[in-house]
């Protein structure tokens, strides 16, 4: 089992509390760059509904710039916040694909890492917004499983099967993890991932390899815990799992998450622009559906650019 200094190269704590701070819930990210803004927004977004929930945040990240956060901490004197600089060597070979990256395999060693500190943890997504009390979060038991999960009904039978899997039984998104640290730790999921990753191509290589791995050892939990479906339920916690993500002008936007964005401190960053030739013809259409022509007619060219240019 690889031990905490093989993982980290630095970590600090942004805090106002005492050492005697007993957090209800430990929630992780585990980000790159890239994901700061969306990571904070989502912090933001859990501090807002939670007010009176006392909440350690761990954020797992190869870069930490504090602005923003900062002004959610100063607002909150119930949270502390977590930094830990990770060391990449362990995930840079392994495979990606689509707008995926290495940082996607980062909260597979978060339970090596906080097996000192922990016995369990929340771990989210980035692309998250928390919009109701996290409270019935604190009730649900794991004791006799290395984490629970929500199913992930969109997933089809036959793309379960294709990864080895029986179609007819429950398959998890990866996206929102309560995990059981010592059961983890004990299982080696890290260290058998890391194996069974290298034996083929997947489609969705962190969530397909966990699901292999974690096969009849998962509970599985009510979809309000993460929601990313059309079905009418009142969710806690709404999975952006789509692309473009909510923080992009490309997005078929979300009234809700742009309700929080503009009321976190990052209000005033403008939405990112389009990243692809696909966004860029996403944007080019939304544009032209506001009569903004000129603007559409050169993202359409923009689009165009990048396709002949892959």
């Amino acid at each position: 089992m690889s031990n905490f200094n093989d993982f980290v190269i630095e970590t600090y704590v942004l805090s106002n509390q005492q050492e005697s701070f007993k957090p209800d819930l430990n929630i992780a990210f585990a980000i790159d760059e890239n994901y700061l803004k969306p990571c904070g927004i989502t912090l933001y977004s859990i501090t807002k509904n939670n007010p009176d929930l006392h909440i350690d945040f761990h954020i797992f990240t190869t870069f930490f710039d504090p602005k923003g956060y900062q002004d959610i901490l100063e607002k909150n004197k119930n949270i502390r916040i977590h930094v830990y600089i990770l060391n990449t060597q362990f995930y840079d070979n392994l495979q990606i694909n689509g707008h995926f990256t290495t940082a996607i395999y980062y909260r597979l060693s978060i339970a090596s890492i906080l097996k000192d500190k922990l016995e369990k943890f929340w771990y989210l997504d980035a692309d998250i917004l928390c919009v109701d009390s996290m409270k019935d979060m604190l009730s649900i038991n794991i004791e006799n499983h290395i984490l629970a999960a929500v199913q992930d009904k969109c997933m089809k039978p036959e793309y379960i099967e294709s990864i080895g899997l029986n179609g007819n039984n429950p398959y998890f998104n990866s996206g929102v993890l309560f995990i059981n640290v010592k059961a983890w730790n004990d299982f080696q999921v890290f260290e058998k991932f890391n194996q069974l990753i290298s034996k083929r191509d997947y489609k969705f290589p962190d969530q397909d390899v966990l699901n292999i791995l974690l096969e009849n050892k998962v509970k599985f939990i009510d979809q309000k815990f993460n929601f990313f479906t059309q079905e009418s339920i009142n969710p806690v916690l709404i999975h952006f799992v789509s692309s473009p993500k909510p923080w992009s002008v490309a997005a078929p936007h979300s009234a809700r998450y742009l309700e929080y964005y503009y009321q976190s401190p990052w209000k005033d960053q403008p939405l990112d622009t389009p990243k692809n030739s696909k966004e860029a013809k996403k944007y080019a259409k939304i544009l032209w559906g506001k009569s903004a022509y000129f603007k559409s007619i050169k993202w359409y060219f923009i689009y165009m650019h990048r396709k002949i240019n892959k």
